[in-house]
């Protein structure tokens, strides 16, 4: 295997834990690590804590992004991530527009998948916008082009058609006759919203911009714990957001 690069994650069961320096200690709740022993090791390997306890050491991937992002605005969650990308027929080398940056979830997943194109995001607030570039940063992820401002303003400037746009943001629908206009043909519009009532007036809008294959859905992930005494559902928040696709003709 090869040696480790930073960042990289220390993993125990379903505890995993984000270094990214050689140098100093990691409190965990199991011991404290010293970093400099990562030196020797390679992905795979075990480090141990004082209390003796170890951790495998496996590299910093996507699926490390969810679990080690810092948060501002509340992210998308992975099982909506991919359905955007399985139903939109993402390519990897799209132009894609997100519209609503937030923590940088969303732009980072679409990055990664699209590693010969490009993503522009675009987000209002500059607060959101310096921790999704903390978050791009440690993803190594260099085909993200940030923008902080009014998407209804920005977009003017835009002289190219997209492949993909995804909008996460209020009032959605005020931007959807835009998003048509700088949509290629064949391409499609997503409308990420947690609440019913605006993704039905989205739905509702796109369906009068003559989009086409229109679908507004949700999707629930059940967890289970397998325990001595039985199986069941382990109790987490169910809903998280409804989703509205379509197609530009």
């Amino acid at each position: 295997m090869p040696e480790i690069k930073l960042p990289a994650v220390l993993v125990d069961g379903k505890n995993s834990f984000l270094v990214n320096s050689f140098e100093g200690e990691l409190h965990t709740h199991k011991g404290v690590v010293k970093l400099e022993e990562l030196r020797q090791k390679r992905y795979g390997d075990t480090v141990e804590t004082h209390k003796g306890y170890k951790f495998k050491i496996l590299p910093f991937t996507p699926s490390d992004f969810f679990k080690h992002f810092r948060r501002s605005a509340t992210p998308i969650m992975p099982k909506d991530i991919g359905a955007i990308i399985a139903m939109t027929g993402l390519r990897p080398d799209s132009l894609v527009l997100d519209a609503g940056t937030g923590s940088g979830m969303l732009a980072a997943y679409i990055a990664y998948f699209n590693a010969y194109g490009e993503v522009v995001t675009v987000e209002k607030r500059a607060d959101f916008a310096r921790v999704a570039r903390e978050n791009f940063k440690l993803a190594g992820l260099k085909n993200i082009h940030q923008i902080v401002g009014d998407i209804n303003e920005v977009a003017e400037g835009f002289k190219k058609e997209f492949d993909l746009i995804v909008l996460d943001m209020k009032d959605d629908h005020i931007f959807i006759p835009k998003a048509k206009e700088l949509l290629k043909t064949g391409s499609y519009l997503v409308v990420y919203n947690p609440y019913i009532e605006p993704s039905k007036k989205a739905y509702e809008t796109m369906k009068k911009e003559g989009f086409v294959e229109l679908e507004c859905f949700e999707l629930l992930k059940n967890d289970y714990e397998f325990k001595r005494v039985g199986t069941r559902p382990v109790t987490r928040v169910w809903h998280t957001g409804f989703i509205v696709v379509g197609r530009k003709t």
